[in-house]
């Protein structure tokens, strides 16, 4: 059964931007530069993913994206306030929330099915901080829904994709509905999603589509509203 965190809900406008050091470079300058404009848009959940970075350059990148949410309005409703995710290290999201105070800074941390348990993680973080889990398929999605320490699924990948070197087996649009059926967690679909697909994924189940490469590091602002209105 749902154990579902009182007040969290997926993005209003459904989109969930992951800016990837693979796809996006890991300079420090780009990476912030690319989360503002992002911002800037609208965009309300942003992932930082920083695979196979060395621990202290992962920290120096998170904490300049944290300085730069930090920086993002306070206008929204705090349920719509800017949410930074930070993939898979519990360390670096727990430093982030504890390295002094930034108004409007929110941190979440995602885990994959090889991270550390989300049981586990839970005790490193605040309880404020909410954390996301990768499944997929049915049955990691139905064990992710009985997780008191899981606040958020992600399904995938439901298309196929090239931004992950191993990617799991293809859950396709079913997944998600089959996904659906067994959480009332915030769900987001993820994996080989962009503008024209992103509406399936959202009538197939899913609260919000997480995207890669439709982010076009070459014309973000414009990859970043495209599929605000594909959302609309």
């Amino acid at each position: 059964m749902s154990v579902r965190r009182p007040g969290f809900r997926p993005p209003a406008n459904r989109l969930y931007a992951i800016v990837d050091t693979g796809f996006f470079g890991s300079e420090p300058a780009t990476v912030t530069s690319a989360v503002r404009i992002l911002l800037d848009c609208g965009a309300r959940w942003i992932q930082l993913r920083a695979k196979g970075l060395p621990e202290l350059a992962a920290w120096g990148l998170a904490d300049a994206v944290g300085r730069v949410f930090g920086e993002a309005s306070g206008a929204d409703r705090e349920e719509d306030a800017p949410l930074l995710w930070i993939n898979d290290n519990a360390v670096i999201a727990a430093a982030l929330l504890a390295s002094g105070p930034r108004v409007g800074l929110r941190v979440g941390l995602h885990l994959g099915q090889d991270d550390l348990p989300p049981a586990a993680a839970r005790r490193s973080v605040p309880p404020a901080c909410p954390i996301g889990r990768s499944t997929h398929g049915r049955a990691q999605a139905e064990e992710a829904d009985g997780d008191a320490a899981v606040d958020a699924l992600a399904i995938g990948p439901v298309f196929g994709t090239t931004t992950k070197e191993r990617p799991d087996p293809v859950v396709g649009l079913a997944g998600v509905a089959e996904a659906r059926e067994v959480t009332s967690k915030p769900l987001i679909g993820i994996g080989g999603i962009d503008a024209d697909r992103a509406p399936r994924v959202i009538e197939a189940g899913a609260d919000a589509v997480a995207v890669v490469s439709a982010l076009d590091p070459g014309d973000l602002a414009a990859s970043c509203r495209r599929l605000l209105r594909a959302l609309a």
